[in-house]
C-alpha cells in the first residue's frame, strides 16, 4: 500500500479515536494536515488500516449519527454544512494533488468519516468562539494566501513559461556542443615545473596511468590511473572543461592551469546526444529560465502596483 494511501486512512482513524481535549485536539490536526507523508508517519500514523485494531468500521454509525438516504448531489449533511459531490471532488483533488495520493473505494469512505469529523470539530470550533481569536485568524489568513497565490503562480507564471518543440530543437541546433559527453582522465600537480616534465615523458612515450599513479596529487582518481570516468560540460572548471572539450580522442594537453593546480589531461572517447536523448533537458532546463524571467517580471510589476515597505532591522 502507498505511504500516501496510508496516511489520509490513519488520519480518518486518529480523528475517530482522538481525545477530547479541545486544544490537543487541533494541534494534531494541523500537524498532521500540513505536513508530508514522511513526517506524519514519523508522528506515529504509519500503521495501515489492516493494522489497526481500533478502527472504526464505515457501517457502523457514531452516536448520533443519522444514516438516511440523500439526493445523488449531496454525500453528507453536517449541521448546516452540505457537503455535495462537487465540494468532495474539489477537495479529494486538491489533497490528491498535494500529497500524491490514491484512494481505493474502502479507504474514501474511511476519508468521507474524516472530512465529516473535521467539519463536526470546526463548526464546534466556532460556536466556542475559535474564528474570532486573533492567533487562528492570522493562521487563516495565511493558509488562504498559501492557495490563492499557488494558483496565480500555476496560472500567471507556470502557464506563460511553457516550452514548444521548435523552441527545444532551437537550442538544440544552437548549442549541439553541449551535449557531448566525454570520458578522460588527468593528472594533477601544483608545480608547473613538474606538470612539463610529466606531459614531455607522456610525449615520449611513457604510461598515462603510470605516472598518474605515481605522480597525481588527486587523491580520488590516482589509484585508477587518474580515470575521471564520463562527464558532460557544467560539471568540471571553466579552464579544464574548455581545454577537455576542445581536444580530440586520445589527444594529451599541455599543462592546464585551474584553482587546484596543474592538470595534464587525456580525452578517452566522447559521446553526442540527439535531440531525442536531450529533449526533455532542453525542455526543462528552458522552462526553468522561462519561469525564472516571467517570476521576476510579474514581481517587479506587483511591485510597482502595491506599496511595500519592510523593516530591515525587524530580523537580527
Amino acid at each position: 500500500m502507498k505511504k500516501t494511501m496510508i496516511l489520509f486512512v490513519a488520519l480518518a482513524l486518529a480523528v475517530l479515536t482522538v481525545s477530547c481535549d479541545t486544544t490537543t485536539t487541533e494541534v494534531k490536526l494541523d500537524n498532521t494536515m500540513l505536513a508530508p507523508p514522511e513526517t506524519a508517519q514519523k508522528a506515529g500514523f504509519e500503521k495501515s488500516v489492516s493494522d489497526r485494531e481500533d478502527r472504526a468500521t464505515p457501517a457502523e454509525p457514531l452516536a448520533g449519527e443519522d444514516l438516511r438516504k440523500l439526493d445523488d448531489a449531496t454525500i453528507a449533511i453536517i449541521g448546516q454544512y452540505v457537503l455535495t459531490k462537487e465540494k468532495y471532488r474539489v477537495i479529494t483533488d486538491y489533497m490528491s494533488q498535494k500529497f500524491d495520493y490514491k484512494l481505493t473505494k474502502d479507504q474514501e469512505k474511511e476519508f468521507i468519516q474524516f472530512i465529516v469529523n473535521k467539519k463536526m470539530m470546526a463548526l464546534e470550533a466556532r460556536s466556542l468562539g475559535y474564528a474570532d481569536r486573533p492567533d487562528l485568524k492570522v493562521k487563516y489568513d495565511w493558509d488562504f494566501d498559501d492557495i490563492l497565490s499557488h494558483v496565480y503562480y500555476a496560472e500567471n507564471i507556470e502557464k506563460k513559461s511553457q516550452v514548444s518543440e521548435k523552441d527545444a530543437k532551437a537550442y538544440y541546433e544552437a548549442h549541439t556542443g553541449d551535449f557531448v559527453e566525454i570520458k578522460a582522465q588527468h593528472i594533477l600537480v601544483k608545480s608547473k615545473q613538474l606538470a612539463d616534465s610529466l606531459h614531455k615523458r607522456i610525449l615520449s612515450g611513457e604510461s598515462f596511468d603510470e605516472i598518474a599513479k605515481k605522480y597525481s596529487e588527486d587523491a580520488t582518481t590516482k589509484e585508477k590511473g587518474g580515470n575521471l570516468g564520463a562527464f558532460t560540460k557544467g560539471v568540471m572548471v571553466q579552464e579544464f572543461e574548455d581545454t577537455a572539450f576542445a581536444m580530440a580522442d586520445g589527444e594529451v594537453s599541455q599543462p592546464v592551469k585551474t584553482v587546484y593546480g596543474y592538470h595534464i589531461i587525456k580525452v578517452l572517447e566522447r559521446k553526442k546526444y540527439s535531440y531525442d536523448d536531450s529533449k526533455d533537458k532542453i525542455t526543462k532546463m528552458i522552462k526553468e529560465k522561462k519561469q525564472q524571467q516571467v517570476f521576476d517580471d510579474a514581481i517587479g510589476a506587483l511591485k510597482k502596483k502595491y506599496k511595500v515597505t519592510v523593516n530591515q532591522d525587524a530580523v537580527k
